[in-house]
C-alpha cells in the first residue's frame, strides 16, 4: 500500500493549530481585514452591564452606535461563560465604544476573545475607515500571515496578500499592513497591500462579500 508522505506529517500539526484558533483560548491575531471579512457582524458599541444568561453563554446588554457590517438591531450579545473556553468577562461595570465583531446563531449576537474586542479609540484613523468603508473592497482578497521568519514568505496567488510583521510576531498590530493598509485587488487583478486613503470615497453602499 502507499506510505504518507512524512513531510506531512510535520504540517498537520501546525494544520491543526491554524484551523482552531480557540483551542485552550490560545487565539491567534488577525489582520483587522480579516476580521471584518469573516465576520457576520461588525458593531461599535457600548456594553451597558450583564444581561440575559444560559447554560453555556453570558449575556452582555450593549447600546449599538454603529455598525459597519450587518444590522444594528441588537441590544443585547452574547459570550460563552467559561474563561477557558474564551469567554468575556466585563474588567468594569460598563465599557464604552468597543469594536466587536461576531457571529450569527439563530438570530442572536456571538462574540468570544477570539473575535475582534477592540477599544474604537485605539485604532488608527486608517484603521477606522477600513471598518467603516475600506475593508470590504478587498474581502475577495485573503491575508495571508508569513509564520515562518527562517525563510522567505510563500508568494501569494492571484486573491492573496502576504502579511508581514517585524520578526514574524503576531501578538499585537504593528507594522504598515497592520495599522495603515487594505489588501485588495489592484487595477490589473491581483490583490495587493494599498495604503487606505483618508481622503478616498470608497464605496459603502455595497454589502461586503464574505471569503468563506
Amino acid at each position: 500500500g502507499s506510505t504518507m508522505d512524512p513531510s506531512f506529517l510535520l504540517v498537520f500539526p501546525l494544520l491543526l493549530a491554524l484551523s482552531t484558533p480557540c483551542n485552550a483560548c490560545d487565539c491567534k491575531i488577525q489582520h483587522p481585514q480579516t476580521y471584518y471579512c469573516t465576520s457576520d457582524v461588525v458593531i461599535l458599541a457600548d456594553i451597558q452591564g450583564p444581561g440575559n444568561n444560559t447554560v453555556t453563554k453570558q449575556g452582555f446588554r450593549i447600546n449599538v452606535l454603529k455598525a459597519p457590517k450587518g444590522t444594528p438591531r441588537f441590544h443585547e450579545i452574547y459570550s460563552l461563560i467559561s474563561w477557558k473556553d474564551c469567554g468575556y468577562k466585563l474588567r468594569t461595570t460598563q465599557q464604552s465604544q468597543l469594536l466587536i465583531a461576531g457571529y450569527l446563531r439563530g438570530g442572536t449576537l456571538h462574540f468570544t476573545r477570539c473575535h475582534l474586542v477592540y477599544f474604537w479609540y485605539r485604532l488608527t484613523r486608517e484603521q477606522r475607515l477600513g471598518f467603516e468603508a475600506a475593508y470590504r473592497t478587498g474581502c475577495k482578497c485573503q491575508v495571508q500571515p508569513c509564520l515562518f521568519c527562517w525563510r522567505p514568505c510563500p508568494q501569494p496567488d492571484f486573491r492573496e496578500c502576504v502579511w508581514r510583521q517585524q520578526d514574524c510576531k503576531y501578538k499585537i498590530w504593528e507594522g504598515n499592513h497592520s495599522l495603515y493598509s487594505v489588501c485588495a485587488p489592484s487595477m490589473d487583478g491581483p490583490c495587493e497591500w494599498t495604503h487606505i486613503q483618508m481622503n478616498y470615497q470608497y464605496q459603502t453602499s455595497a454589502p461586503a462579500t464574505s471569503i468563506h
